[in-house]
């Protein structure tokens, strides 16, 4: 996530669109167990999980991330506002 959150053709979306949060993953809130849970593949670190203001799942990913599929997930998400 270093490399692929600070690219032209990301950050921008991120900067925009979204709040970033972060959770440690050995201590995380319970919200975020509970969002984790919907993601079929959350058992490899790290993941991203977009939730909507509602708090609700939207999408996610993870393991190592691609910066074209998840600036893909971030433009699909802003779409499903």
């Amino acid at each position: 996530m270093e490399a692929v959150v600070p690219r032209p053709d990301i950050a921008p979306i991120l900067q925009e669109k979204f709040i970033a949060l972060a959770s440690d993953c050995d201590d995380p809130e319970q919200e975020v167990v509970q969002l984790a849970m919907k993601l079929e593949d959350a058992m490899m670190l790290p993941f991203i999980l977009i939730a909507n203001s509602e708090g609700e799942f939207v999408q996610g990913m993870a393991g190592g991330v691609d910066p074209k599929a998840f600036a893909a997930m971030l433009n699909q998400a802003v779409g499903s506002e």
